[in-house]
């Protein structure tokens, strides 16, 4: 074996580069910061310049005329409704300038409802200021349960808001009312009698009439809550059939405690084969009553007046019409839970101050109206 070593070959160098193979372009700094300076100079012009225009604009008089006009915010009316008004009564030319500068001054956090003075020779900017801090004078109306609509329309007129205007929109709703949820039952045609509950409210003098018949539902909407509207449909009552029972129980109830026996003897009466009709006095004063006195004392035997108006529930099976009055809470409650009995008649006890004696046959009936004269 030889064993003399094998000759490797000598490794080749590395070649040296005594610099690099690419060099970085270099700009001229000074011409680049020219540049950036110019360019920043041109944006604050320009942000000057909408800054400006938007100052001017809302801040020129919207007029020429110092005429005042009358401006009425309603229970829950948005800036943009407000903004909508203005600009078709020609207080301002740009709505969405006035709901920018609205949202700017917070307006919509500390708008109150009633009623202002704008004048048209003023800015967008002093109007919105103008709705912002003042705060109308309001008047409190107290409706009592049981009134029909007339007497409301009469309280209302006395606290300086239109009576006529009232019974228009609670006889011919508009559309802005008709599309509340509370109304979906309500049959076409009829009005709002049974719909506007009674409570304290507090107005502006000249308040814009539909936006209390308007604000009366809405009270109503969170009163007669969905829960009890459930209620309702449970024992085959709609809304608009609550209500017009209701109307009859708070006029024949003098006494809380008998209210929902009343309610209960006249879905009892409802209820019978054969039918019967309801008897109830009230209906028959809703329908001969006037503004001399809409509740009048029943002259004569019930059935006999005005026996063919559709409204005398001596003469006609079932509810009449619609409501004959608005009745207040407990009263729309009795009629949804009524108490349990087997009464079908009752009768005012004489001197009783309210108090009403009840019977489940007629026999009974005539007993009870022998003694206790009512």
């Amino acid at each position: 074996m030889n064993s003399s070593p094998r000759s490797v070959a000598p490794r080749r160098a590395r070649p040296v580069f005594e610099g690099p193979t690419y060099r970085t372009p270099q700009y001229h700094s000074r011409v680049w910061g020219r540049i950036v300076f110019v360019g920043f100079i041109l944006l604050l012009a320009v942000i000057a310049g909408v800054g400006g225009g938007l100052y001017w604009a809302l801040h020129r008089p919207q007029a020429s005329s110092s005429s005042t006009v009358a401006v009425y915010v309603t229970p829950g009316e948005g800036v943009t409704a407000i903004a909508d008004r203005l600009a078709s009564q020609g207080l301002i030319d740009n709505t969405l300038l006035f709901r920018l500068d609205a949202r700017l001054q917070g307006l919509s956090g500390s708008l109150k409802v009633g009623g202002y003075q704008l004048r048209r020779n003023m800015s967008i900017d002093d109007m919105v200021a103008t709705l912002k801090k003042y705060t109308p004078p309001t008047v409190a109306v107290t409706i009592p349960e049981g009134w029909r609509a007339e007497q409301i329309a009469a309280a209302l007129q006395s606290k300086g808001i239109s009576g006529t205007q009232f019974l228009r929109a609670v006889n011919h709703p508009d559309s802005s009312i008709l599309s509340l949820p509370i109304l979906r039952d309500k049959p076409p045609g009829v009005g709002l009698e049974g719909y506007l509950f009674p409570d304290t409210y507090e107005f502006s003098p000249g308040y814009d009439a539909r936006s209390v018949v308007r604000y009366m539902v809405q009270n109503l909407a969170r009163k007669f809550t969905p829960a009890l509207q459930a209620a309702a449909r449970r024992e085959g009552l709609s809304v608009f059939k609550v209500l017009t029972l209701a109307s009859i129980v708070e006029r024949e109830a003098r006494l809380a405690s008998e209210r929902t026996t009343i309610a209960d003897v006249f879905l009892n009466r409802l209820a019978q084969q054969p039918p019967m009709t309801l008897g109830a006095d009230p209906t028959v004063q809703y329908a001969v009553g006037s503004s001399r006195n809409w509740w009048p004392v029943l002259w004569n035997e019930a059935a006999k007046i005005a026996p063919n108006n559709p409204f005398n529930t001596y003469t006609h099976l079932g509810l009449p019409p619609h409501p004959i009055s608005d009745p207040g809470l407990p009263s729309i409650e009795a009629v949804i839970h009524p108490a349990s009995t087997h009464y079908l008649y009752f009768v005012a006890v004489k001197g009783g101050r309210g108090r009403h004696v009840f019977a489940s046959t007629l026999e009974q009936q005539n007993q009870n109206i022998a003694q206790y004269g009512g």
